[in-house]
């Protein structure tokens, strides 16, 4: 089993960046992703929380004996995910579904204000990677291999965020320009 832990800050306000995630798909920093599909949506009247639930299509550009061994390189993920706006985080867990007897992949992403500066947000990503007991002769190889593909991931990830957040911020001061001129 491999574990994967990564922080990061992002030097905008918590409301900017997890509008930011919910739009981060299709961006030309994870290609890999090529489809969200959302199932099932919904706010707890009584607490304000936005419940929903994805399913994620991935394309990953692997070896071939990669493909030979879990029959394809396409794979869907499900992730749950909570925006408490009242906290001001959003919390995401997601699992792979496509190759889990073989290969199970689970991930935890939080997203919160930065206490020491509240108009950046902390983001917290961890993972647990784990090959079955059927690749037995392979499961550090192949545990190595993904642990190094889902850090990769996870870097261009933080990069396409950060376009995203960047092309909020020209949509608000385009918005507020448009309101200056009227």
């Amino acid at each position: 089993m491999r574990l994967f832990e990564a922080t990061h800050v992002f030097k905008h306000d918590w409301a900017t960046v997890s509008l930011a995630n919910w739009r981060k798909y299709p961006n030309d920093k994870t290609p890999h992703v090529r489809h969200v599909e959302t199932l099932n949506q919904e706010v707890d009247e009584a607490t304000g929380v936005l419940k929903t639930e994805r399913l994620i299509m991935v394309k990953q550009n692997v070896p071939t004996l990669v493909r030979k061994i879990f029959g394809g390189d396409t794979s869907y993920v499900l992730e749950y995910s909570e925006v408490d706006p009242a906290k001001q985080t959003l919390v995401m867990q997601s699992q792979n579904m496509t190759f889990s007897n073989l290969l199970s992949v689970g991930e935890h992403i939080v997203y919160m204000p930065d206490p020491e500066n509240l108009a950046h947000t902390v983001f917290t990503q961890s993972a647990q990677l784990k090959a079955s007991a059927a690749l037995y002769r392979f499961a550090n190889k192949v545990e190595d291999m993904c642990w190094n593909r889902f850090k990769d991931n996870a870097h261009v990830g933080k990069q396409g965020l950060e376009q995203v957040v960047s092309k909020i911020l020209a949509e608000r001061q385009a918005m507020a320009m448009t309101q200056i001129a009227e």
